[in-house]
């Protein structure tokens, strides 16, 4: 199993998030801890190279690396 591991920034944005929101985030983020490689890499936009998912109504990217998930952003999935 490989750490999830989160930049302060992202965790100050989930906390401002509405309860269910985040337990959804952080419960599929969880199960990249047994498959880090499950989903689509990006080939084009800010998070190239990223992997990502969606949670609710956001878009997670992360990345891979030496035992490691690093998530490196959330995005909104839609224009509210």
């Amino acid at each position: 199993m490989v750490e999830v591991i989160w930049p302060q920034s992202l965790i100050d944005l989930m906390l401002e998030m509405p309860e269910p929101e985040r337990d959804q985030i952080l419960r599929k983020t969880g199960r990249r801890e047994a498959f880090p490689q499950m989903y689509p890499v990006r080939t084009s936009g800010t998070f190239r190279g990223c992997r990502w998912f969606v949670a609710g109504s956001w878009l997670v990217y992360y990345r891979s690396v030496e035992g490691n998930v690093y998530v490196r952003g959330i995005w909104p999935a839609g224009i509210p």
